[in-house]
């Protein structure tokens, strides 16, 4: 019997060790309602137009052009974050619908595509996956 409890509390113990190991990656949440500790998510930073971004995003200037402001705006930013692509795509997966924007599209490989409507625009946000970076695009157009 003494066997047999020390076995289940070895089991136990393993079974936790592997569900806190899930909990701390932020690509495991699924949208379940189960979040990943607060410090494996991305802080807020800058809203452009009625997106907001990561926390330190880097916007290139030269590259970025915003026609507009606020609820109006289009356009296309170029941007860059010091953080792994998974997190910043949770990032936008968990804000973006707080702001009215509807998912419409979700694809990932090499690298990750959301897209997102509102009633009169539509939102492409184009992650490329690197090693200690994440490059975006985003691309802000009005429906036909």
């Amino acid at each position: 019997m003494a066997k047999l409890m020390k076995g289940a509390l070895v089991s136990a113990m393993l079974l936790a060790g592997g569900m806190q190991a899930m909990a701390q990656d932020a690509s495991a949440y699924d949208g379940t309602g189960v979040k990943p500790p607060k410090e494996l998510l991305l802080k807020e930073g800058r809203t452009i137009g009625d997106i907001r971004m990561p926390k330190d995003t880097r916007v290139d200037a030269k590259k970025s052009v915003i026609l507009g402001g606020g609820t109006n705006a289009f356009g296309k930013i170029f941007a860059s974050v010091k953080a792994d692509s998974d997190k910043v795509a949770r990032f936008f997966l968990d804000t973006m619908p707080g702001d009215g924007w509807e998912l419409i599209s979700e694809f990932q490989s090499d690298d990750v595509t959301l897209v997102y409507q509102k009633p009169t625009r539509v939102v492409l946000i184009l992650l490329e996956r690197g090693k200690r970076t994440t490059d975006m695009r985003i691309t802000l157009t009005p429906r036909s």
